[in-house]
């Protein structure tokens, strides 16, 4: 008895003789008879992802929802701005997505997103880490503007997620350089747990 399947000509996948197209790929499918003696098309591989470098590039939005990217991205290829979307996070924690621009068009895509990512703030749309300062957190929150405390992990005024709390010395409020030890400022203790 002769064997009859469909097999997708661009991935090779195998289907009954009823289906009329890839339910992988969407490609095109064609009969392939066992006693033809021609070997059936292989599945490709999937090729390694290529590594870029983004050293000379900026986040300018980021985002827990990457559908909230899509606007922003659209609008940044009208303008004809070059970018890309940056996905990140550990394994078992939650991604995070980032829009990154070249260093020399920051101040273009801010413009040209300002109205989409803060309507209300008239000309003062900032790159991310514009209010950062490493080792004390956002001293500004990117969202309303309100000035942050130090180590805030989250803004007072509207809630936005600012990142994990950075211990601070109880003597002098400055971040510690790291969990468990001493100020670097005032050379205060580290804080008992």
């Amino acid at each position: 008895m002769q064997v009859h399947v469909r097999v997708c000509k661009e991935c090779g996948e195998e289907y009954r003789p009823d289906i009329k197209s890839c339910a992988d790929c969407g490609g095109e499918l064609e009969d392939v008879f066992e006693d033809e003696g021609a070997p059936l098309p292989r599945r490709q591989e999937a090729a390694e992802p290529e590594v870029l470098d983004l050293s000379d590039h900026r986040a300018v939005f980021q985002t827990s929802r990457a559908t909230d990217l899509v606007p922003l991205a659209e609008r940044l290829r009208q303008a004809e701005i070059a970018f890309h979307l940056v996905e990140e996070g550990e394994a078992g924690a939650p991604a995070s997505y980032s829009l990154v621009v070249p260093e020399v068009h920051v101040t273009a895509a801010l413009e040209s997103l300002a109205d989409l990512v803060a309507p209300h703030a008239e000309g003062e749309v900032h790159a991310l880490e514009s209010h950062y300062e490493a080792g004390r957190g956002y001293v500004q929150c990117p969202a309303c503007g309100a000035r942050q405390e130090p180590g805030s992990s989250e803004c007072a005024e509207c809630g936005l997620a600012l990142g994990p709390k950075v211990p601070t010395c109880a003597r002098c409020d400055s971040p510690l350089p790291e969990e468990g030890a001493p100020c670097g400022v005032c050379g205060g203790p580290p804080p008992t747990g």
